[in-house]
């Protein structure tokens, strides 16, 4: 069993978990932040508002391109662009949001630990991404629960 020692354990890699984290590791306090999935930002940068609203700006400008005239921007379009193009872009913005907050969190010295969230104890987090592999305990002085969901469910918080 690995067991580790932090002033903060941020349970969750949405907005308000990196904000928790990110503000620690500038205080100076050893900080561990706890996340199911493998790319951080929650469902805003992954799911939700960010591939939504690059979809619809991409199809905004390319369908505007031909009924307004934009002032000092050349957008073209293969005849031959496919949904797959658009799903492409929509996956290179989405990775290059999760790469500027595993850099951030990165240069703020922050352990990022994969997987889901089991309380041992008020102080005690237990972190295991699968079944296969070894839990590591995370112990903290404060502990941050910002997954978003389940607040107040007994014991286990899925993230």
């Amino acid at each position: 069993m690995d067991k580790r020692d932090y002033d903060l354990v941020v349970i969750g890699g949405g907005p308000a978990g990196i904000l928790g984290a990110a503000t620690g590791g500038g205080f100076g306090k050893r900080v561990a932040l706890v996340d199911a999935h493998h790319e951080l930002g929650g469902a805003g940068i992954n799911t939700g508002t960010t591939p939504s609203k690059t979809l619809r700006e991409t199809a905004l400008a390319l369908s505007g391109a031909r009924s307004r005239n934009l002032y000092g921007v050349d957008l073209s379009l293969r005849k031959e662009a496919t949904v797959a193009d658009f799903l492409r872009h929509e996956r290179n913005v989405k990775t290059g949001l999760n790469m500027y907050v595993e850099e951030m969190l990165k240069r703020s010295s922050i352990d990022v630990h994969y997987g889901t969230a089991i309380f041992a104890d008020d102080h005690t987090v237990i972190a295991r991404f699968s079944k296969d592999e070894p839990e590591v305990h995370l112990r903290g002085e404060v502990i941050l629960h910002c997954d978003g969901i389940l607040a107040g469910s007994p014991g286990h918080f899925p993230i």
